[in-house]
């Protein structure tokens, strides 16, 4: 049985579903309005289009108990409530829903799912999506993008606005993005990304960096066990910071680069540079070594840190 409620900015679509029951339910939205979505698992496709509506199609899955639709003034809701006790909570992707989700171009969506793959494309406004046990893939979104996973890898390509990318346990890719500021943090997962924008922070626990770079104010790279490469042009007055304890840090800077060297290997390791014809000095007594030169006037700065791992500084 389905209800239809009317009230004072409120309009719900809200009904008791089966198992496999398809769904194609469409509400008013405004054109820069939110879409929250709470869904527990599955697969779902969240797309912008120009229309000022939210359409939800679909399947839903065999353990969906309860589909709420609504709106409360600039604010759209869904919701997938399911039956916790049948079989438990030891479940994949596969025994959940299967939707279309439609929202306007300039929406703010928020999506929040415990076990789904979710993919969100063309949504202009600003996104926050959030899985525990699933992919997400994400292309053409702009403004402020918070993109996180704990157990999944991450697909990102042609972003643009402010970028955060997190993962625990899954690699990260962007490609073709462009971010006044982005970050990308992964526990157990390699980060590989080619991305334009002026400040950019990359840091794993066990997984390796690998970054082409356009322009760079501001580069923070910090790594525990994982190795680092990075390419990218350090602006007027740049700033480079990168730390290791056991990887390796390989840095290819533009021919003219104008900046200040410090790089120092506390435990071991070797200093490679390509840059100048400056060396390596080694301390007389224990392991660490350092290098410190100024080249082309030393306009930005470039600070490199590691415990046991090696240096490289070169040209592209």
């Amino acid at each position: 049985m389905k209800r239809l409620f009317f009230s004072v900015g409120l309009c719900m679509l809200s009904s008791f579903t089966f198992a496999g029951e398809k769904v194609d339910q469409t509400l008013k939205a405004d054109n820069n309005g939110y879409v929250q979505i709470e869904h527990l698992g599955g697969y779902a496709n969240i797309t912008g289009w120009a229309n000022n509506e939210v359409k939800v199609v679909g399947e839903l899955g065999e353990r969906t108990e309860k589909f709420i639709f609504e709106r409360d003034g600039n604010e759209v809701i869904i919701k997938i409530k399911v039956n916790s006790k049948r079989n438990g909570w030891n479940w994949n992707s596969d025994d959940g829903d299967d939707l279309e989700i439609y929202v306007p171009f300039n929406s703010h969506v928020n999506y929040n799912s415990t076990n789904a793959n979710v993919e969100v494309k063309e949504v202009r406004g600003s996104a926050d999506i959030d899985t525990v046990n699933g992919g997400i893939d994400v292309s053409n979104l702009s403004g402020r993008l918070r993109i996180e996973a704990v157990n999944g890898d991450v697909e990102a390509h042609s972003l643009q606005g402010n970028i955060k990318i997190q993962t625990v346990n899954g690699d990260i890719k962007d490609r073709d993005s462009t971010a006044s500021e982005a970050t990308y943090e992964s526990v157990n997962g390699d980060i590989n990304v080619s991305l334009d924008a002026p400040e950019v922070k990359a840091e794993t626990v066990n997984g390796d960096i690998e970054l082409t770079l356009g322009k760079v104010e501001h580069l923070n790279l910090n790594t525990v066990n994982g190795s680092v490469d990075a390419s990218l042009e350090l602006a007027p007055q740049g700033d480079v910071r990168a730390t290791s304890v056991g990887g390796s840090i390989s840095l290819y800077f533009q021919s003219d680069i104008s900046a200040r060297f410090d790089l120092q290997g506390h435990a071991g390791g070797k200093i490679t540079n390509k840059i100048s014809k400056d060396k390596e000095h080694k301390a007389k007594y224990g392991p660490s070594r350092w290098l410190e030169f100024s080249h082309n006037g030393g306009n930005g700065q470039v600070k490199v840190s590691t415990v046991s791992g090696r240096i490289k500084v070169d040209k592209k």
